[in-house]
């Protein structure tokens, strides 16, 4: 289990990575990076940011966000806290 002390401070890693998040300066709408219209640009795009290692880090806390189940309902990234998750986003097909 988690003392409160884990909990606040994996709160405040939370806080500090949506802030910095949302104050990004070069972000892409969702109609200009989505998997209708993915290319080889966005590709080579994040693969150069991650050389510059802009953007979450790894070990980083994540920005909460919520996705659509299949299955119906809504998955939040906060619901699995404490749990090891790899993101991937993104597709080559």
């Amino acid at each position: 289990m988690q003392s409160t002390t884990q909990k606040e401070e994996l709160a405040t890693q939370s806080t500090e990575t949506a802030q910095r998040f949302v104050t990004l300066k070069d972000k892409l709408s969702s109609e200009e990076y989505n998997f209708e219209h993915f290319r080889t640009k966005h590709l080579l795009t994040d693969a150069q940011l991650t050389i510059e290692k802009r953007g979450i880090q790894p070990g980083e806390m994540a920005p909460d966000f919520e996705l659509a189940r299949v299955g119906g309902g809504t998955l939040r990234l906060s619901e699995l806290r404490a749990k090891p998750v790899a993101l991937h986003f993104g597709s080559f097909t």
